[in-house]
């Protein structure tokens, strides 16, 4: 069965420039299939997103030189892992011995 666990961030931004800085709340997504393999997304408001320190623009002048900083002391409050369903299991279950 895999794993899953989401957590919250607040990432600060300096731009190189212009010395504009601003945060953003990025949420992050750990998926684990048991066999030590694991899969990482992003999303900022919903949307899935590249890693908090890539290919980011300064809002002010546009630059690319920015430069992201993890604020571990304001982490946003854990996102409580899901119910197991025994449902999902069973279904995974029966398509891993393409019974389904």
């Amino acid at each position: 069965m895999r794993d899953a666990w989401s957590s919250r961030e607040v990432w600060t931004f300096a731009c190189l420039r212009c010395s504009t800085t601003w945060d953003e709340q990025i949420e992050i997504r750990h998926f684990g299939d048991g066999h030590g393999t694991e899969l990482v997304t992003y999303e900022r408001g919903g949307q899935p997103c590249t890693t908090p320190w890539a290919d980011r623009a300064c809002p002010e002048c546009q630059s690319q030189n920015v430069k992201a900083i993890s604020s571990r002391h304001r982490r946003v409050a854990e996102i409580p892992k899901a119910r197991p369903n025994t449902d999902v299991a069973l279904v995974y279950h029966l398509r891993r011995i393409h019974a389904w």
